[in-house]
């Protein structure tokens, strides 16, 4: 008889979420991916939470908030500053990942130390 290791707690997977502390660039290139989690409502995406930096971030929100959204769902989109560029709205997107993941680790009854960004 072999013992299963115990599957990670969310308090876990989102300390390792926590060690990237920028956006990973898609496919190496010029954009970046944002992830959020989303839900099908009347045949359209309804967005639930989210910018997250990574996956695993998206995937812990989505995971909590299945038991009341049984659709929800983690999603991804790339972003392209190069496309129409506008540091005021990459600093905000930036922040507002910061501001969920502070939101996420409430959630979870976790300190976040958060760092000071500049506005």
């Amino acid at each position: 008889m072999t013992l299963q290791p115990a599957p990670p707690t969310f308090q876990e997977r989102f300390a390792r979420a926590c060690d990237v502390a920028a956006f990973t660039l898609d496919k190496g290139g010029p954009c970046y991916l944002l992830w959020e989690v989303d839900h099908i409502q009347s045949g359209q995406r309804v967005k639930l939470d989210g910018v997250f930096f990574t996956e695993e971030e998206a995937r812990i929100s989505a995971d909590l908030l299945r038991g009341t959204l049984r659709g929800a769902r983690a999603s991804v989109a790339s972003y392209a500053p190069n496309w129409n560029p506008d540091p005021a709205r990459e600093a905000s997107i930036r922040i507002e990942a910061l501001q969920c993941r502070e939101m996420l680790a409430r959630r979870l009854g976790i300190h976040l130390p958060m760092p000071q960004e500049a506005v």
